[in-house]
């Protein structure tokens, strides 16, 4: 913790480097954890930043011990830049939500800087009990970087959790890094398989960035092309033949009593499509049992009654949707619309199941020559 009080209840506060001086005077004395008013000690070495921690290891209602020096200097940084301009607390508690966050920027927005993973159940909860409180919560993600595999971005259940949404940026999310002292705004975050994204990466510097952060578009587009769909699609269907042994997936397993392979089913099954990170499944799975359930038989279908076919594969555990609990908008009906309106336009002759590995091949070509100026301007913003 960066605050703490001593016995006249005076708080004093380490968001900044303090002087050897300071520091042993602060030693001599007596401070205690506002939350619980139980002792604290001053611990300041070489490398860590001075903060300070709970003389015992009993649990303390709002602190939590063990914070790291990357959490410390990250909070410490975004209160000195927010501050500047805005009144802005350090730990705050809030009896009436029984939480502590990072910063409370003008009693209204609850800054947290999240380093250590975190459940979706508790990342859930903290939104909640903010928002019941008419305080708007802002998560910034504070841990390791973003991996790269070649191009694209390994996008973990972790990561997803801090997704936002907006018209202009599609799914995003914010990082700091106080190591650099910048930003990462990460944009247009399009699923190519449930763990790699491709994305718009801009970094941004703390101090050229105003609060609250407006973002300017980034002038280059997120790298996506439906070769490189066709390809990473290809490649996922080989991994999970492999790893889930085909007749024991229930994906596979469906597709396979329809008397089909899953590497021949009709080329509109397993399209990218705006939304669809809202499942947490590979698009073939959800479009497969659309197709299945619902537009081989229907002509005409509507997007609610697609939504009724998700739904009914959900409970049957056969799909699972990601969890996003700083994004309740857009919604799976939404998703099913954008699918819909790309079934009607690609035509009835890419409905059709392949015969052969090579006519699927030479049909892709002529699908991304056809379609790919319709299907990524849709998806990428």
């Amino acid at each position: 913790m960066l605050v703490a009080i001593n016995q006249f209840g005076q708080v004093i506060s380490l968001e900044s480097r303090l002087e050897e001086s300071v520091i042993r005077k602060i030693r001599d004395s007596s401070y205690f954890c506002p939350s619980c008013r139980q002792p604290v000690v001053l611990k300041a070495g070489a490398i860590k930043m001075p903060h300070f921690a709970h003389q015992s290891l009993r649990a303390c209602a709002s602190f939590s011990e063990g914070e790291s020096d990357r959490h410390l200097k990250g909070k410490a940084d975004l209160y000195k830049w927010i501050s500047r301009t805005h009144k802005t607390e350090l730990e705050a508690y809030l009896p009436e939500m029984a939480q502590r966050p990072d910063l409370l920027v003008e009693g209204k927005v609850a800054i947290e800087y999240q380093c250590s993973p975190l459940s979706a159940t508790l990342f859930a909860k903290r939104t909640k009990g903010y928002e019941e409180n008419d305080i708007v919560p802002f998560w910034i993600y504070g841990g390791p970087p973003v991996k790269r595999q070649n191009r694209l971005y390994q996008i973990s259940a972790f990561h997803r959790l801090f997704f936002r949404y907006s018209p202009h940026f599609g799914f995003w999310f914010l990082a700091y890094c106080p190591d650099r002292q910048h930003f990462i705004l990460y944009s247009q975050l399009t699923p190519m398989s449930p763990s790699l994204y491709s994305a718009s990466v801009q970094i941004i510097p703390l101090y050229s960035l105003s609060y609250p952060p407006t973002f300017i578009k980034a002038h280059t587009r997120a790298v996506f092309s439906l070769s490189d769909w066709f390809r990473q699609r290809d490649c996922w269907l080989q991994k999970q033949l492999y790893f889930k042994q085909g007749l024991y997936d229930s994906f596979f397993s469906a597709v396979y009593k329809t008397s089909h392979h899953p590497s021949l089913l009709p080329l509109c099954i397993g399209m990218p499509v705006r939304f669809m990170a809202l499942i947490k499944n590979h698009p073939i799975e959800w479009q497969f049992y659309l197709w299945n359930d619902l537009l081989v038989s229907k002509k005409n279908a509507v997007a609610e009654e697609a939504v009724a076919v998700i739904e009914k594969r959900i409970e049957r555990g056969e799909l699972q949707m990601n969890t996003f609990p700083l994004c309740p908008s857009p919604g799976i009906l939404c998703l099913m619309t954008e699918y819909l309106s790309l079934w009607q336009a690609v035509g009835t002759e890419n409905k059709r199941v392949n015969r052969t590995v090579f006519e699927r091949t030479e049909r892709e070509k002529i699908f991304i020559n056809d379609f790919e100026e319709f299907i990524i301007p849709r998806l990428i913003f």
